[in-house]
């Protein structure tokens, strides 16, 4: 359960009016950096995705991650033609069925716990795995992510915030569900 655990494990961090503090505390180590992916497991990714050779798309491709998180790898990258700086978000290896497996396992156990003890059902502890599965499975397709942030950038214009806060330009030629490419801030 790595990649669910962590990300279970910074939900609890991320809540300290739901959970106990030494939980939370416990848990806040959920938020340092991950094991990194190969280099070679990135490329075969951005190249399944993208259709097309990396460096027609990307000139450069750092291959030293700038972060490696529980679900997801991101290396600086400068395009190809407008020489734009930015950075790549790349899904890590087979992690969309890891979650999809264990976060079933988390749900079958909620259902036989509040099978066993009517107390969990009252805390509806299965509601709160499948509102945690659907957070959790949401965060693995890029498609969405681009989207919000898309949204987020016409909401600062339309409401004048931008020099109060920004979000990174995403590059759709070069995004996908599982290959994100943004504006380096």
């Amino acid at each position: 359960m790595g990649a669910t655990y962590i990300k279970l494990g910074q939900f609890i961090a991320s809540a300290p009016t739901l959970f106990p503090p030494e939980y939370v505390q416990e848990f806040q180590s959920c938020f340092d950096r991950t094991p990194e992916v190969p280099f070679e497991d990135i490329q075969k990714i951005l190249r399944e995705d993208l259709g097309r050779p990396i460096d027609s798309v990307y000139e450069y491709v750092d291959p030293t991650p700038i972060a490696s998180a529980s679900i997801a790898q991101v290396h600086g990258a400068r395009l190809r033609g407008s020489q734009e700086d930015v950075v790549i978000k790349v899904l890590k290896p087979g992690i969309e069925d890891i979650l999809v497996a264990d976060l079933n396992f988390v749900y079958i156990v909620a259902r036989i716990l509040e099978y066993l003890n009517p107390e969990f059902s009252r805390a509806s502890l299965v509601g709160i795995v499948k509102d945690i599965r659907e957070s959790m499975l949401e965060e693995v397709d890029f498609h969405k992510e681009a989207a919000n942030i898309e949204s987020f950038r016409r909401y600062l214009e339309a409401m004048g915030l931008t020099r109060q806060a920004t979000a990174p330009k995403v590059y759709q030629h070069c995004s996908t569900q599982r290959v994100l490419t943004m504006q380096r801030l």
